[in-house]
């Protein structure tokens, strides 16, 4: 039923509009866009639409600095002074990702007076941090798993995450290290 009215690379479009939203922002906006639509969407539909998009790498999640989540948590308090009991997982970023073709879907112009935020621009360093550290996790699973599908589309991933991340020796050394595993992997079976 999602993809009737949005699909993933619109999603990341919306988000790209913002730079970047958090989870309840993104999950905001699909209720709003559904909405024009003259439909609505489950919050179960709506979270496996962000977390399939997730997954796929079209969109990513990194976290927010700590200096972020203080200032939205207490404004007017020194950072010696806040608990630091925060769900970070409602402070999280979420961004368009190396997989994703960001395109506005009909009707998003709306969304930034909608939903009331400018967004916030993507911390590059943070995101990519994230993105390559999830590559590995991800890679390592699929490699435990001999799952071969799995590992293939990782490896075209890859090549995705070089072209998003920018030039940067150490990552692209990074990326180069999950490929060779991945190819060494496929190799074997």
């Amino acid at each position: 039923m999602t993809e009737e009215f949005i699909s993933l690379d619109e999603l990341a479009g919306i988000v790209d509009l913002f730079g970047t939203l958090t989870h309840d922002a993104v999950d905001t906006a699909i209720v709003e866009m559904a909405f024009r639509q003259g439909i609505e969407v489950e919050s179960d539909t709506r979270q496996e639409m962000i977390t399939t998009a997730i997954n796929q790498y079209r969109l990513i999640i990194y976290p927010s600095t700590e200096d972020e989540m203080r200032s939205i948590q207490h404004p007017s308090e020194q950072a010696s002074d806040i608990n630091s009991n925060i769900d970070e997982t409602k402070l999280n970023r979420i961004a368009p990702g190396p997989t994703a073709f960001p395109t506005l879907p009909a009707h998003a112009e709306d969304l930034p007076r909608i939903l009331e935020t400018d967004g916030q621009a993507i911390d590059h360093e943070a995101a990519t941090y994230a993105v390559i550290n999830r590559l590995r996790d991800d890679t390592e699973q699929a490699i435990t798993n001999n799952d071969i599908e799995l590992m293939r589309y990782l490896r075209d991933v890859t090549y995705d995450i070089e072209t998003w991340a920018g030039v940067a020796t150490a990552n692209d050394d990074l990326i180069s290290d999950v490929r060779c595993r991945l190819n060494s992997a496929l190799a074997e079976d």
